[in-house]
């Protein structure tokens, strides 16, 4: 948490004939060409690492002259310090039970909706935490129903999550339905006894309605939790985001996989920290 970005190191080569004079780097046995926002990514991320550093630091602002920085908002510069995920972890996960299915029932839950007022309706109408031994579709269903009649969200809108087909006539009890064939189908033992985070989203990704985008935001989720050894760092998918920004910061890939992109750009920012001594 405290190291600060620096520019990456620059491999020699040679510039491509089609890039100009463009920087190239060596990953492995392909070659990378830097696109027009490579140099202001790095500057950028710097930046934005500093006034984080700043701000958990507790020194007063402005962190910053920059005038994008300074007047408007970005995601955070760790997933597991935005508001939502702060909440997940503090009064989701390690707020009740810790045996895996309690666990990991609490984080689909919170997760298919993704909504912090939601959870918090839940518990409030259901008397305490929500919890898998004391689960019932008709009382959950009757929560959420209550609330879409009054005209309240039950979702959040961070993310399209699709509609899963178990015959419900309403999306939130489909859900519900999904939590329940992943309960008794086995998933959170499965989930414990996997080896890393590709184990867990590949098991995630088996569920119905589910794809890589959302299997590998909630393969990040239950690796927050003691249930798996899993973590962020062995295993990235790259979702529509990511991919955009690697079409802006890099002109040419070599044929290079988006995630192997990803894992280069956090190794490289590693290097150069070691390089420099920090």
């Amino acid at each position: 948490m405290g190291e600060q970005l620096v520019l990456p190191i620059i491999l020699p080569a040679s510039p491509a004939p089609d890039h100009g004079s463009r920087q190239r780097f060596r990953v492995g046995s392909r070659t990378l060409v830097a696109g027009e926002c490579f140099d202001s990514y790095w500057r950028f991320a710097a930046e934005r690492m500093r006034i984080f550093h700043q701000r958990a630091a507790g020194m007063p602002g402005p962190w910053t002259d920059d005038p994008v920085l300074s007047r408007h908002k970005f995601t955070n510069v760790y997933r597991a310090a935005d508001r939502v995920s702060q909440y997940l972890i503090r009064e989701v996960i390690y707020a009740g039970a810790q045996d895996p299915e309690e666990v990991v029932f609490r984080v689909l839950l919170f997760k298919f909706y993704n909504r912090v007022e939601t959870w918090q309706l839940l518990c409030g109408r259901l008397g305490g935490m929500p919890s898998w031994e004391g689960y019932s579709f008709a009382a959950y269903d009757r929560v959420l129903g209550d609330a879409m009649s009054r005209g309240e969200r039950v979702y959040s809108a961070a993310y399209i999550v699709p509609n899963p087909a178990f015959g419900e006539a309403r999306k939130h009890g489909n859900h519900l339905r999904l939590i329940e064939h992943a309960m008794t189908t086995g998933l959170p033992g499965r989930v414990a006894g996997a080896a890393g985070l590709r184990q867990v989203y590949e098991l995630l990704l088996g569920l119905p309605s589910l794809g890589p985008f959302l299997a590998y935001q909630y393969a990040v989720d239950l690796a927050y939790s003691a249930v798996t050894r899993a973590n962020e760092s062995q295993f990235v998918v790259a979702g529509p985001g990511a991919l955009d920004g690697i079409s802006k910061c890099v002109a040419d890939t070599g044929g290079l996989p988006a995630a192997d992109v990803i894992a280069w750009m956090l190794d490289t920012s590693r290097g150069a920290l070691r390089a420099a001594g920090a």
